[in-house]
């Protein structure tokens, strides 16, 4: 009975563990890049080469701005005596770090309203790590700790969800053997690893959409009832309106001036194409243009409210051109 029991036990942790992970997004990538010593052979008399590094990624992302992960890779450090044959250190490594890795969405960033870039975004990296490393001397086939192993970079964050990452990263090795010195007043022996990852991000839950919701009545305009404008459109890249959404918008101000008890709420919606933060910011944007174009045009600020929903409210299907089109809208709700 205890047995089943403990089974059962591990049965829950385990679809637990299943729902947050998938509650969350998930990146894997490549890194290629380069690595350089930096030990006694940094000194006149040794030089240290560079050599090629390559590796893995895999991040779980907490939060939209926060991730942990691992990066296991492969390089290869060497240095040589200046002038004579046959000398120097010649080191594999094949090594693992866990990181957490810090990316803003708001501040210090550049964001894009159109277009495939999507955001371009600092990054700073910390965590620790070990290595596999094999010189043939003082390390044949050792293992040493890392601490700390620290990067800094910046991301190309597309509408794909693919990411190409420009870094630096420093990996501290707590042995000072790696290049067959010891002491040579250096503190241990390090390696430097610039690099180009490309990673692509998957997973996290979407927010529910009601069934019921169908949307308010479209091209009406209704002081009664809530209504959408086709019409109301905004240049491409941008939260401006154009000219046609300009005379469409006019109208509703007519109307809104005959009924001057009426207040409204403007909602900002958008299709599925882009991440979601992405969306609900650019449907914020749009809601706030057409209220300061009507306060501009006479009616008070105190009877419109702006709300931006970005995906969460389709009213068709974002598998089509036609129907992504039409969740493409702004709302005009009528507070009662």
């Amino acid at each position: 009975m205890k047995n089943i029991s403990k089974i059962f036990i591990i049965a829950l942790l385990i679809m637990a563990f299943a729902q947050a992970a998938f509650a969350i997004e998930h990146s894997v990538g490549l890194r290629v890049g380069g690595s350089y010593p930096l030990n006694d052979y940094n000194t006149d008399g040794y030089k240290n080469n560079i050599n090629l590094m390559g590796g893995l990624g895999y991040e779980a992302w907490l939060k939209d701005w926060v991730s942990v992960g691992a990066f296991p890779y492969y390089t290869k450090l060497d240095g040589e005596v200046e002038g004579v044959i046959k000398s120097g250190y010649d080191a594999t490594i094949i090594g693992a770090e866990l990181q957490a890795r810090f990316r803003p969405t708001k501040v210090a960033v550049l964001n894009f309203k159109e277009g495939p870039l999507q955001r371009i975004a600092p990054f700073a990296q910390i965590g620790l790590g070990a290595a596999h490393i094999d010189n043939d001397k003082l390390m044949d086939g050792e293992f040493a700790f890392m601490a700390p192993t620290a990067g800094l970079g910046v991301s190309l964050m597309s509408k794909w969800n693919v990411d190409l990452d420009l870094g630096v990263q420093l990996d501290h090795v707590l042995s000072d053997k790696v290049d067959n010195l010891e002491g040579g007043g250096k503190l241990m022996d390090s390696h430097l690893m610039p690099y180009i990852g490309l990673s692509y991000t998957f997973g996290g839950k979407k927010a529910a959409v009601a069934p019921s919701y169908r949307g308010p009545r479209r091209n009406i305009i209704s002081m009664d009832e809530d209504f959408t404008l086709d019409g109301v459109q905004f240049e491409f890249g941008s939260n401006k309106l154009t000219v046609g959404a300009q005379e469409i918008l006019d109208e509703v101000i007519v109307e809104l001036k005959k009924s001057p008890s009426v207040k409204i709420e403007v909602h900002g919606h958008t299709d599925n194409v882009g991440k979601a933060d992405y969306n609900i910011t650019l449907s914020q944007e749009r809601a706030i243009a057409v209220k300061d174009y009507m306060v501009s045009k006479g009616i008070t600020a105190s009877r419109i409210e702006t709300k931006g929903f970005g995906d969460r409210r389709p009213v068709a299907s974002n598998d089509t051109a036609e129907g992504r089109a039409l969740n493409r809208r702004i709302d005009f709700v009528i507070v009662k």
